[in-house]
């Protein structure tokens, strides 16, 4: 029997990593952790990316080889769309939109079903403790996007910045890639990265995501390990 597959389509804060970035884990690399074997999941989130140059670099074209009928998606796109060089750069409501209205098109003509995520929370608290948003536009883009389109919306946004702010400032840095000078090889520096998280922020958001498809009964559910649900 084919077992069904999740594939991801987002940037570096999903993607996987090599063991050598450790403690570095994008939350998508945990997700299969939450999910039983008859479910794959099949992480083509890259580091750097943009709905636009996810586009034209052919990485949809490749996670479109894969697609069977019954499969899923999840598209997870904001972070760099935000970025001034012109690879990557969109705009809200125009060219960000249509890359994201084609990605769900496509996954439809293959009989995928398409759920549109927006991008988690960075750490950014101020001197007061308040936690900044950094997102612009775009999350409301996507979700006035999803209205339209009829689409599965789950907001990473909302939730995430829940999360960070009932951790606060000092403990939510356990999520992030915030680490000691030589605490880790790949990290003789040190590191204080408040967008990339860590290990434990990577499965705390896996388990976000888990929480909410759970919470819309989505029909990804029945694919959850029992043991997570309980």
């Amino acid at each position: 029997m084919k077992k069904v597959q999740l594939f991801l389509a987002g940037d570096s804060t999903m993607s996987h990593y090599e063991a050598s970035a450790f403690p570095r884990m994008g939350w998508g690399q945990a997700l299969q952790n939450f999910f039983t074997d008859e479910l794959i999941v099949k992480n083509h989130a890259a580091s750097g990316r943009s709905t636009k140059s996810f586009i034209n670099e052919n990485r949809w074209a490749v996670m479109e080889r894969e697609f069977s009928e019954g499969d899923y998606v999840l598209i997870q796109f904001g972070h760099n769309d935000q970025k001034p060089d012109e690879a990557r750069a969109t705009k809200p409501f125009t060219t960000y939109q249509e890359n994201l209205r084609f990605f769900i098109h496509r996954a439809r003509s293959f009989g995928v079903t398409p759920i549109l995520l927006t991008s988690i929370a960075r750490r950014h608290f101020d001197k007061d403790g308040k936690l900044l948003e950094t997102h612009g536009e775009y999350p409301r883009a996507m979700r006035e996007l999803a209205v339209r389109e009829g689409i599965i919306f789950i907001d990473m946004l909302e939730n995430t910045k829940e999360a960070l702010i009932n951790l606060g400032p000092e403990r939510s840095k356990d999520w992030f890639m915030w680490v000691d000078p030589n605490q880790y090889e790949g990290y003789p520096d040190g590191e204080k990265d408040d967008t990339h998280l860590r290990a434990e922020g990577a499965h705390a958001h896996a388990k976000i995501f888990i929480e909410e498809i759970v919470r819309f009964n989505h029909p990804l559910c029945k694919y959850i390990k029992s043991e997570v649900t309980k």
